[in-house]
């Protein structure tokens, strides 16, 4: 072999030994970066919201919060000494405002798998937090729990949702004061009962604006206090047998309480019962008159 052909071999020799020890002390190094920043980036990608009350008197916050798993309704447990803290610090707070109340809006996203017996995981998820607080001291009548969407929700590698709600405060003119308020709204209610309307034999129907105003303000009534329930009560009209329009009478209020779960009230503050064609406030002599029989009612219980 030739001295030059010797030369030649060392050289790609060194070249492929260079090659070799820049890939494993270099490249192997900068893939476990580029790996350890992807999951960084994952974990940073998830949704997080700390814990914070702000009624404008006082501010409370904590870096952990009321967890949930995606598709559970179920605070994580244990809670950490300082989320404990600031929960007990709270409460105080508000025992010694009795003027003010909580809300929570706890939020869900589409496609969870809703295995409580509320209308949406938002309502479940913060139907348990006012559990919790209520077990820790404040007054059910201090605060209220609703539900909202939220398809920005991300959790975690662990599948954990971090703090997937919102606390807002408002302030009512004492307990004389919101049962007044209260009363004023179930008179209102009562001025006029009907809630919806429907076309012959129908047992659903397009709701005009009068009829979600309606719908909105006996929400509004149910939402306000825990204390305060209704019946949905269906009628029609006298054409078919009377059987059957029991029966659709009994469909028109089921439409109707589905119709207020979407305002966040609570399933169990709704019952629902039929009268079907025995209750008429209009003579089922003339089509205007049938027309005024087909609706659903409602009564505060």
């Amino acid at each position: 072999m030739s001295k030059k052909t010797t030369y030649l071999l060392g050289i790609l020799a060194t070249l492929i030994i260079g090659f070799f020890l820049h890939w494993y002390f270099c490249c192997n190094k900068n893939c476990t970066k580029t790996s350890i920043a992807k999951e960084t980036s994952q974990e940073k990608a998830a949704t997080m919201f700390p814990f914070t009350f702000d009624d404008g008197d006082i501010a409370i916050s904590s870096n952990d919060n009321f967890n949930f798993m995606s598709s559970d309704h179920a605070i994580v447990q244990p809670l950490s000494e300082d989320l404990l803290s600031c929960i007990k610090e709270m409460i105080t707070h508000l025992k010694n405002n009795k003027d003010k109340k909580l809300n929570i809006s706890g939020y869900f996203k589409e496609g969870e798998n809703n295995l409580s017996h509320f209308e949406n995981l938002g309502v479940a998820r913060a139907k348990a937090i006012k559990q919790f607080l209520i077990e820790h001291g404040l007054s059910a009548d201090q605060v209220s729990a609703f539900g909202k969407k939220d398809n920005s929700l991300t959790p975690n590698q662990s599948g954990i949702l971090r703090g997937p709600y919102a606390f807002t405060v408002e302030s009512f003119e004492g307990i004389g004061g919101r049962s007044k308020r209260i009363s004023a709204m179930k008179n209102d209610l009562m001025k006029d009962p009907v809630l919806v309307r429907f076309l012959p034999a129908k047992a659903t129907t397009f709701l005009y604006k009068e009829e979600k105003n309606k719908l909105k303000a006996l929400a509004n009534y149910l939402n306000a206090s825990d204390n305060v329930s209704c019946t949905i009560v269906g009628h029609t009209d006298n054409v078919k047998s009377e059987e059957s329009n029991l029966r659709l009478g009994k469909k028109r209020a089921e439409f109707t309480k589905r119709k207020l779960l979407e305002y966040s009230v609570d399933a169990n503050k709704i019952n629902t019962t039929s009268k079907g064609e025995t209750a008429p406030i209009a003579t089922n002599k003339t089509e205007r008159g049938k027309a005024l029989n087909r609706r659903t009612e409602v009564i505060i219980n």
